[in-house]
């Protein structure tokens, strides 16, 4: 039976599925025998990374190139620039603001400091923030855009309808609002599942930093379900996580 790739619940949870499984395959390699990993550790980092970026860029492109995606519901294409900076550029200026306010004093208070968090290996360099954020960021909306055209196929009489995302009727009346944040449930669940991103949740430094991408995605959802601009939720993205390796940059050396 050949799938229908125009169904954007088939690239949301495919996309899910192929997650977990490469995250775990993954971690397998990492636990080759120390010998193993230090006879390609050269090139192994760099190749995650780069097979990471591509698992984010792509599937938006190939999504929409068969129909399943609408570049409306990611929030890049036919927006009213004029009523979302009016409406959305002071909220994305205190988000950004509230976040970094949020970690400085975070750090002032229990004396965090790179040092003290991990050797350079454990963190991106500086200059890849901004990549790294903006990616993030297009596979957010990717998840956020295939749930939200997910809601609206859904026939009013349908079993899920009527159960699991009947919530009153709500979501037939903003599908953009639920479809959201149902995109965003299943970001956690890739992160939840994710045996990298739980085994840095139980490292110092590495899980504060965890927990404010988390924050980031929570926030920057919210910034989009009020203007419905990609654009804006990446531009506060990026100078959050900026400033951020700028102030890790300018650290000592461990």
């Amino acid at each position: 039976m050949t799938p229908n790739l125009s169904d954007s619940g088939l690239w949301l949870i495919g996309s899910l599925i192929a997650a977990v499984l490469a995250t775990n395959l993954a971690w397998l390699v990492q636990r080759w025998p120390a010998a193993a990993r230090l006879a390609f550790r050269e090139w192994l980092t760099p190749l995650y990374w780069l097979v990471a970026s591509v698992f984010l860029l792509l599937p938006p492109m190939l999504a929409w190139r068969y129909g399943a995606l609408s570049l409306s519901f990611m929030g890049i294409a036919e927006l009213d620039w004029v009523r979302t900076i009016l409406s959305g550029g002071l909220p994305a200026v205190i988000v950004a603001g509230l976040l970094l306010f949020g970690w400085s004093a975070y750090r002032r208070h229990v004396g965090f400091s790179w040092e003290q968090a991990g050797t350079a290996r454990d963190f991106a360099p500086a200059w890849r923030a901004f990549l790294d954020a903006a990616l993030l960021q297009w596979h957010w909306a990717f998840y956020r855009a295939c749930a939200i055209a997910w809601l609206i196929s859904l026939p009013p009489d349908a079993a899920l309808a009527r159960g699991v995302l009947s919530l009153g009727g709500a979501w037939q009346n903003d599908p953009l609002y639920w479809g959201s944040w149902l995109g965003m449930m299943v970001a956690a669940m890739e992160w939840v599942l994710n045996p990298f991103a739980r085994r840095a949740l139980r490292r110092p430094g590495l899980s504060e930093l965890a927990i404010l991408r988390a924050a980031v995605a929570i926030a920057t959802t919210a910034l989009f379900v009020i203007t419905r601009n990609f654009w804006l939720s990446l531009a506060c993205h990026c100078v959050v996580e900026v400033v951020i390796a700028r102030s890790r940059s300018s650290a000592p050396a461990n």
